[in-house]
């Protein structure tokens, strides 16, 4: 996703809206793949403050996730709206360098930053749904398909005289 910026460059105070619409690689978080069901949606508005450009955007987007109750595969939707300021990189203070967004020429790539705004906003856990019942830690049955035999009474032998314990208080 290539923004040009050549005219917006040169009158401070305009602005511009870019749309794109491209199918991105998966992407890899830890031990996890995401894969895109989707090209992934991006309109960025572009306004020229006089020092930088403002970029407000809006993603959108659909992954295959699994659930970490229950581990079945659901599709996990991306809808979020992101904030960037790019400066030119003639104009940057040395010390802004590090933080700052920093662009070259009437043209930058930013594919980068919106896959860096993809994996901030993908959360730790899935789950399906939030009445997700997960799988049975005995047997690995799905709770949500019914209940299976096993009883939560069931304690380990080894652990059976702290339980004893606790009863005779």
């Amino acid at each position: 996703m290539k923004v040009n910026i050549a005219q917006l460059r040169r009158t401070e105070g305009a602005s511009e809206t870019y749309r794109f619409s491209e199918s991105f690689p998966s992407l890899q978080l830890g031990n996890e793949d995401y894969f895109f069901q989707v090209p992934v949606d991006v309109q960025a508005d572009v306004t020229n403050t006089g020092k930088s450009l403002l970029v407000k955007g809006k993603v959108f987007s659909i992954i295959n996730v699994n659930c970490s109750r229950c581990l079945k595969e659901y599709p996990f939707h991306l809808d979020f709206e992101f904030e960037d300021e790019w400066q030119p990189a003639e104009f940057a203070e040395p010390d802004e360098e590090e933080g700052a967004f920093l662009f070259d020429k009437d043209e930058f790539c930013i594919d980068n930053r919106i896959s860096e705004h993809i994996l901030l906003h993908i959360p730790m856990k899935f789950m399906c749904s939030e009445d997700c019942k997960g799988l049975c830690p005995k047997c690995g049955a799905d709770r949500n398909q019914g209940s299976c035999a096993c009883t939560d009474g069931d304690i380990d032998p080894r652990l059976e005289i702290l339980f004893q314990w606790n009863k005779g208080v």
